[in-house]
């Protein structure tokens, strides 16, 4: 029985899960804010988002199966009241050791933030009319990308950075009050036998393979791509705010059509093989750009790519667990995909930062940003159609 409108359910999971990304999307916005306070490299500001996504890399397969025990109501409520005591965390960090503690906390609500919300759509929505919810559910990511590329570098002009993540907090204190009087559902026999066996089917591990290639490939790319603009594009701060705020915006559009398209028309693996391509192509971009010359409008041609492309995938991704797990499973099933991406996330971020300071230039780490994005496309072949519904 549902207990959310469609309107509530989309919003209360499109806050949830922007909450938990909040530490990746703060380290690419205000990169340069954090090396200049706290005197760190570009490899240290990496390690900010490794630190998040080891955790949550770590703990998502336990908080999966927490969450099919105790319910997707108290656990993305779990994940709001975490996510905001480590934004306030992020935001008082005194010393670079603090902010990284705040990030390894964070962690948990990045581990947890899929399973919960998965889970919270499978108790309120039928098969058929999950691609909608799911696509808002996962444009929360770039939504919250999109106004943080906006208003973050403004706010930390006009005040500091401190008081622009302090504002974040309207976000999960918002959707905690939208949640008051909700219950979790019991779970149903059936779902219990299904939880206890613990049954994650092969394509769904086929999905977090995908995962982990994707996000070794696609967090790189989102947190360097407005410093590459700034440093080696000689962009301007704001410009390179701008960047980052277009991959979000078309981000947006992207998980919203993409999941509808691949429910109703194309199927999963397909659909994730396309959204590869897209990925590929704007790595291209960015490769020729570090090696020559090139007209600005390409670098936004690139950003588009990428929100378009592999910004999406996780839209897709979540569906395929949903569509592919069964019911009692669908936390745990979540929790293995998200293994696979947040450490294919944690190790890309400070790989490609490594490789900056290292060699003194962003050719080798965009050409093997486009490398990685080819492989998705092959392995997207294991991963199957789906259940594809006729469009009415």
């Amino acid at each position: 029985m549902r207990s959310f409108s469609t309107a509530g359910l989309s919003a209360i999971t499109a806050a949830a899960m922007g909450t938990g990304v909040f530490p990746i999307i703060v380290s690419s916005v205000l990169a340069a804010e954090f090396i200049a306070a706290f005197d760190i490299s570009r490899a240290q500001v990496g390690l900010l988002v490794t630190s998040s996504g080891l955790v949550g890399g770590l703990l998502a397969p336990s908080l999966g199966r927490l969450t099919d025990r105790i319910g997707a109501v108290t656990a993305t409520r779990g994940v709001l009241i975490v996510g905001a005591v480590t934004m306030t965390g992020i935001a008082l960090a005194p010393t670079y050791p603090i902010l990284v503690t705040a990030a390894l906390a964070a962690g948990i609500a990045n581990g947890w933030c899929n399973p919960a919300t998965n889970l919270l759509i499978v108790d309120n929505m039928e098969p058929g009319r999950r691609g909608v919810v799911t696509g808002i559910k996962q444009s929360g990511v770039p939504i919250t990308t999109f106004l943080a590329g906006l208003l973050l570098p403004a706010i930390a002009v006009l005040s500091n950075w401190r008081v622009a993540v302090l504002m974040v907090l309207l976000m999960p204190i918002g959707a905690l009050v939208a949640m008051t009087r909700r219950e979790s559902q019991p779970r149903h026999a059936a779902d219990s036998a299904d939880a206890a066996g613990g049954y994650v089917p092969v394509s769904v591990k086929w999905i977090a393979v995908y995962a982990a290639v994707s996000g070794l490939a696609t967090n790189a790319a989102f947190v360097f791509i407005p410093l590459f603009a700034e440093e080696d594009q000689a962009w301007s701060p704001q410009a390179a705010g701008a960047l980052l705020a277009m991959v979000g915006l078309v981000g947006v559009a992207a998980r919203i059509t993409w999941p509808q398209l691949s429910e109703r028309r194309l199927g999963h693996g397909p659909t994730l093989r396309i959204l590869g391509g897209l990925s590929m192509m704007s790595a291209a971009i960015l490769a020729v750009a570090a090696v020559g010359e090139i007209p600005a409008w390409l670098l936004v041609v690139s950003a588009v790519l990428l929100g378009a492309g592999s910004i999406a995938w996780n839209a897709v991704g979540m569906l395929a667990v949903m569509d592919l797990t069964p019911k009692g499973t669908v936390g745990r099933g979540t929790g293995i995909v998200l293994l696979g991406f947040l450490f294919g996330s944690a190790a890309g971020t400070p790989l490609l930062g490594l490789s900056v300071d290292l060699l003194g230039t962003y050719g080798p780490g965009w050409i093997s940003v486009a490398v990685l994005h080819a492989a998705t496309i092959l392995i997207a072949f294991k991963i199957p159609k789906g259940s594809v519904v006729a469009a009415s």
